[in-house]
C-alpha cells in the first residue's frame, strides 16, 4: 500500500472545473474541510469556515451542484456542498474507486493538498485523470503506507470521533443502548451526517481487514 500526498494549485483546479470555489472558501476563512462522498468527478465535502459563505456566489459556481448550511458552531459555520469536476475523464469515477477511500483534503494558501492512499498503480491511474484535464499536481511525498497498522488510521478524524462516541453510547451493543439521533446530539451533528460518518468508517475500517 502507497501514500501520495499531491498539491493541486488553484490554476489545475481551475482546469478541473472547480474555478472560483477556493477562492471563495479562502475568503469566508476555511478552518476544516471533511469529504463525506467522493466519487472521483463528484464529491460532497462538509465544510467549515469563520464567516458565511455568499450565497449568491456559490449559486453562480459551475461546480457547486447544490449546497446547504448545516449548521452555525461556536467558531463558525458548517457547510455540506455536492460538487462535481466536469473537466475529469469518465475513467476518475473508477480510478477513485480503486482506492482505499481514506484521502484527506485541505485547503492551503497553495491550492488543495490530498492524500490519495492505495496500489502504486491505482494512484498512477488517477494522476493520470487529474493531468489528462489539465491540472498537473505537484507531487509532494510518495511512500508506503503503513497506516493499516491500526485499522483507525484508516478513518478521518471526525469519522473516528463519530464511530468512537457510537461506541462508548452502546450503538453496537445488542440490544442497541443508543441511537444515531442520540449520538448526533452527543456530538452536535445533524443525524444525517452522523449516518453517513458511521457508514464511510465502517467501510474503510472493513476495507483494511477483509481481502481484497
Amino acid at each position: 500500500m502507497r501514500e501520495a500526498i499531491v498539491t493541486l494549485s488553484d490554476a489545475a483546479l481551475e482546469a478541473m472545473g472547480f474555478e472560483g470555489l477556493v477562492a471563495l472558501l479562502r475568503e469566508a476563512g476555511i478552518r476544516d474541510v471533511e469529504m463525506l462522498e467522493d466519487h472521483g468527478t463528484t464529491c460532497v465535502p462538509q465544510i467549515d469556515v469563520a464567516d458565511r459563505l455568499d450565497p449568491e456566489g456559490l449559486e453562480d459556481l459551475e461546480c457547486v451542484s447544490d449546497w446547504e448550511l448545516l449548521a452555525e458552531t461556536e467558531t463558525g459555520y458548517r457547510y455540506l456542498l455536492e460538487l462535481s469536476a466536469a473537466e475529469l475523464p469518465a475513467d476518475a469515477t473508477e480510478d477513485y474507486d480503486a482506492l482505499l477511500g481514506n484521502c484527506e483534503t485541505s485547503v492551503t494558501d497553495r491550492g488543495v493538498l490530498i492524500s490519495l492512499v492505495g496500489s502504486q498503480a491505482a494512484i498512477r491511474e488517477m494522476l493520470r485523470n487529474y493531468e489528462a484535464a489539465g491540472a498537473v499536481p505537484d507531487l509532494c511525498k510518495l511512500a508506503e503506507y503503513d497506516g493499516e497498522a491500526n485499522p483507525l488510521e484508516s478513518l478521518t478524524g471526525r469519522q473516528r470521533e463519530v464511530i468512537e462516541t457510537a461506541y462508548e453510547m452502546g450503538f453496537y451493543e445488542v440490544p442497541r443502548r443508543a441511537s444515531t439521533a442520540e449520538i448526533a446530539g452527543e456530538l452536535g451533528l445533524e443525524d444525517a451526517t452522523v449516518s453517513e460518518h458511521l457508514q464511510r468508517a465502517e467501510r474503510n475500517l472493513l476495507t483494511t481487514q477483509l481481502p481484497t
